[in-house]
């Protein structure tokens, strides 16, 4: 399935900076924003795998179902999929001695970012993270 954008999509574009899906029904909305939250379980254990366990089953359930339901889904996994590689590869790099460092940035970058994708969700609006890699891109 392939975005495309409808001219009430554009004309809220222009408006908001966000492309918004009108079509998305609530419980569509509801599934993106507990999508997007599901990144929060990484925050209770290293370096957030069962995050992105979490994030690839629910974008995988429904990402027939609707192209709301599989942008913002590819969205999370891309972002959790990002983050354990920036973690993996900046304590690698630092042979270990940055982890200190690595870990509150990684918090606030994963509680941030996940919070803004769930908002987002929750308005119908399409979300891109900030510092994300597009590991799984668009079909």
């Amino acid at each position: 399935m392939t975005l495309v954008a409808t001219p009430t999509m554009v004309n809220q574009a222009q408006q908001t900076g966000r492309y918004i899906d009108v079509e998305a029904t609530e419980n569509e909305r509801n599934y993106g924003l507990f999508n997007h939250l599901m990144g929060l379980i990484g925050l209770s254990e290293f370096g957030g795998v069962l995050a992105l366990i979490g994030c690839i089953i629910m974008w995988r359930i429904k990402a027939d179902q609707s192209p709301f339901l599989d942008d913002h889904g590819r969205e999370a996994v891309n972002f959790q999929i990002s983050l354990l590689v920036y973690f993996i590869g900046g304590a690698v790099v630092s042979l270990g001695m940055l982890i200190p460092l690595l870990i509150p940035a990684m918090i606030i970058l994963r509680l941030i970012g996940c919070i803004r994708g769930a908002m987002a969700a929750h308005r119908g609006e399409y979300y891109r993270y900030p510092m994300c890699i597009r590991f799984i891109s668009e079909p």
